[in-house]
């Protein structure tokens, strides 16, 4: 049915979500500025999208907040 490249359009549509998820993450993280829980997930989202600064940026804020959290964030930005 899809052919070959079937894996690129699920690719593209899973990448379009998970951008939709950052900005829902980022617009609740306005509301809650130091919630770890919205900034590890923020983090995560960004490395799975490829944008390793704006996670390293994420990762900076949250050792502060939840050293623990901030590990794994770490942990997953040099996995890739």
């Amino acid at each position: 049915m899809f052919g070959r490249n079937y894996k690129g359009v699920f690719s593209r549509m899973g990448e379009g979500l998970l951008e939709k998820l950052v900005e829902e993450l980022k617009e609740e993280l306005k509301r809650k500025p130091d919630d770890p829980e919205i900034l590890y997930k923020l983090g995560i989202g960004y490395v799975r999208l490829g944008k390793i600064d704006s996670a390293r940026e994420v990762y900076k804020k949250l050792k502060d907040i939840d050293p623990d959290r901030a590990k794994d964030l770490l942990d997953n930005i040099y996995d890739i």
